[in-house]
């Protein structure tokens, strides 16, 4: 479910649950609903030749709210789309900075 409220939120305080991979900082253009679900749309991001690369097939498999050390995020387990193939990566929003990243799954 991607619909948060204060109310159905469980936060977690303990380690990650799985190790994340090449976390890459990204622009993700999202669009937030008027109960405040998050729906990443599109993300752009810089690959290892130096080109940025814009990724706008994206699949929400699950969705969370998390909160680590104090720090809150909503944790969005997608699959992408990357040259024909089906990516599955995780993508991480940090409210209190407006900040998003990426990552693969192991």
């Amino acid at each position: 479910m991607l619909i948060h409220t204060d109310n159905d939120i469980n936060y977690h305080s303990e380690a990650e649950e799985r190790p994340k991979k090449n976390r890459k900082e990204i622009a993700c253009c999202s669009w937030t609903t008027a109960s405040g679900q998050i729906i990443p749309i599109l993300f752009k991001m810089q690959d290892e030749e130096g080109m940025i690369r814009t990724f706008n097939k994206i699949h929400v498999n699950h969705s969370a709210k998390k909160l680590y050390a104090g720090i809150p995020s909503y944790e969005f387990d997608c699959d992408i789309l990357v040259n024909g193939l089906v990516v599955n990566v995780l993508l991480q929003y940090y409210p209190e900075d407006s900040r998003w990243t990426l990552s693969e799954h192991p």
